[in-house]
């Protein structure tokens, strides 16, 4: 937790430096702009002031376009544009703008809009020469020059500026997007890396711990047994020799499957398999496998329902690895059934080829947790599915198992309504 806040904090702080660079070169970019436009409108204020010429043309303009209706001069446009625009190139400013005449107003400060380039769309007061900024457009006051004694003055407006000032922070924008995104990338992996990290650990811890018990239990017995044998000696009874010997052969059986089952799954994780394929009736696999647990389930006073349809039961696989299969279906099926077990397997034929359905009447597997159930080492952590000891190897076994016989499987449960389980192995093709 100390590592995601300290992260957190240095993403934001890095996040905050960038979005304060970027703001330190747009002001920097806007600031040279603006000493441009200043250098120039002072050029072009001191074109126009210089000639009495062209300070007439700006006062006739004006009276003529305020003795008519209209907000433009077509006439002088051109002239305007023609003395402005080699100006403004000269100091590099090559962008749109806009020129306006404006008027002192009459016995009041500021000034108001007479006439235009582009018609009324600067038809708005001036309070002074010095509040461009106030307007929202980048501008220069050319005649509002103290040398000029006029009531006319030219403004130059740039449209665009705002835009253009951004354009030149263009490269501080592109290498801040990508610095911020380059963070919360390595932020997120790595909070990624830190949280399934976290799970790798439990559940690492979890499988020690299960595998602790499974292989303490048989051998807390078969060492009991061969004590109890040792201690006997040769007036040991008969029976109770008998029944000393088979715990030990049942439980050496039961070591050696859990130890089987690990380097089964160490195989397949590996790749390191084949499968040895053959043409099998998976009707005899199911019968083999029900026949092998029948004691299991007589013990627990339950049953097996077999509804075997399928007209096509022939199938090409490993025979060993599909007796797994089944076993391991049936087997949870006992192991997560609290109450007196009923089992149904029945197959039929389909598109894919044979479906085998195995279902019991469970404590069943909430929706929440069904997506991780064939994930290796996982074993749901609520309920009474908890109290089932194993390694939480059976699904992921089975999952990798169905999937090289390039079949699949699907699991349709409701916890306390039982699970059923559906494999689907190809057809011979």
């Amino acid at each position: 937790m100390m590592v995601v806040i300290v992260a957190t904090i240095g993403f934001l702080g890095l996040s905050v430096l960038q979005i304060i660079h970027l703001n330190s070169s747009i002001e920097t970019n806007k600031q040279i702009f603006l000493q441009k436009v200043h250098l120039a409108s002072s050029n072009i204020a001191t074109t126009f002031l210089k000639d009495a010429e062209y300070s007439s043309m700006i006062e006739t303009a004006a009276e003529r376009v305020q003795n008519s209706e209209s907000t433009k001069d077509p006439e002088m446009d051109g002239l305007f544009r023609a003395i402005i625009q080699p100006i403004l190139e000269d100091h590099g400013i090559y962008l749109p703008y806009e020129y306006a005449v404006y008027v002192d107003k009459e016995k009041r400060d500021g000034y108001d809009f007479v006439m235009g380039d582009n018609g009324a769309s600067l038809d708005f007061p001036l309070i002074s020469c010095e509040n461009p900024d106030k307007l929202g457009h980048g501008w220069a006051s050319l005649t509002c020059a103290p040398i000029y004694s006029g009531r006319y003055h030219l403004a130059l407006f740039f449209p665009d500026q705002d835009r253009h000032i951004f354009a030149q922070s263009g490269k501080a924008l592109i290498t801040s997007i990508l610095f911020i995104v380059l963070l919360i990338g390595c932020f997120g992996y790595t909070l990624f890396i830190i949280r399934k990290q976290k799970k790798l650990s439990e559940i690492k811890n979890d499988f020690i711990n299960n595998l602790t018990h499974e292989f303490k239990t048989p051998i807390a017995s078969i060492n009991l047994s061969a004590n109890l044998l040792k201690r006997g000696g040769v007036e040991l009874e008969d029976a109770k020799r008998t029944n000393y010997l088979n715990l030990i052969d049942q439980e050496s059986k039961r070591l050696e499957g859990h130890v089987d089952k690990i380097l089964q799954i160490a195989m397949l994780d590996s790749g390191n398999f084949t499968l040895e394929k053959e043409e099998l009736d998976i009707h005899e696999i199911i019968n083999d496998v029900v026949s092998s647990m029948s004691l299991a389930i007589e013990q627990r006073k339950g049953e097996i329902t077999l509804a075997l349809d399928a007209n096509q039961s022939i199938v090409k696989g490993d025979k060993t690895h599909l007796v797994n299969i089944i076993y391991n279906l049936v087997d949870n099926a006992l192991k997560y059934t609290l109450k007196v077990p009923k089992i149904e397997i029945a197959t039929s034929n389909e598109s894919e080829g044979i479906k085998i359905a195995i279902k019991d009447n469970g404590v069943g597997i909430g929706e929440e947790i069904q997506k991780f159930i064939f994930d290796k080492f996982y074993r749901a952590d609520t309920g009474d599915i908890h109290s089932v000891k194993g390694f939480g190897l059976g699904l992921s076994y089975v999952k990798k198992l169905v999937d090289a016989h390039q079949g699949k499987i699907q699991l349709s449960s409701k916890l306390d309504h039982g699970s059923e389980f559906f494999v689907y192995i190809p057809a011979i093709r």
